[in-house]
């Protein structure tokens, strides 16, 4: 997952600077969260790996899906992607889109992921805490993913503080083996 990552950062913030010197934040945002929703669509992630098809069929594929929020940057945008074959990595690069446009806006989208449903209360002092500690207002994403054990994890922007139990478990354990 850092792998894909670090590969969407580039092109999340040549978008970003596009859209900003543009004044299209909005319409890159919409334009990118349905780009990626089309790219998380299982029959789409079976075409994206198929061997068979070129870089310029997936751009055709992309590009009619689209068409009603392509302008010649965002068309550009999608034709670098089909060239360096980064279709895939189209959820990310909107991930990492609307973090800096969260940074922009003095807000940022904090995921949490914790092992069961996280009350009301909890998401209520945990926002507030960090909103204190990173001077921005925050909107949580709460995630349930029960292999982490217990604890959370975090994702701020590029930033992750994993206090799972599976995360210390890992830790100890490359500790014990280092």
């Amino acid at each position: 997952m850092a792998n894909l990552a670090s590969i969407a950062r580039p092109y999340a913030l040549a978008a970003f600077e596009c859209a900003r010197d543009a004044q299209q934040l909005a319409e890159w945002k919409a334009f990118l969260q349905y780009a990626s929703y089309i790219t998380s669509q299982p029959d789409v992630m079976t075409l994206l790996g198929n061997p068979k098809l070129v870089s310029a069929d997936l751009f055709d594929i992309y590009q009619k899906i689209l068409a009603s929020q392509l302008n010649p940057a965002r068309k550009n945008f999608l034709l670098l992607l089909a060239q360096n074959k980064r279709f895939n990595v189209l959820p990310e690069i909107a991930d990492t889109f609307n973090t800096y446009f969260s940074a922009l806006e003095k807000s940022s989208n904090v995921k949490v992921v914790t092992a069961i449903a996280s009350q009301e209360s909890f998401k209520k002092n945990l926002a507030q805490a960090l909103t204190k500690r990173i001077k921005r207002e925050v909107t949580l994403q709460c995630e349930v993913d029960p292999t982490i054990l217990g604890g959370a994890i975090i994702h701020i922007g590029d930033k992750v503080i994993d206090g799972s139990i599976r995360g210390k478990l890992t830790r100890l354990l490359e500790t014990l083996t280092g």
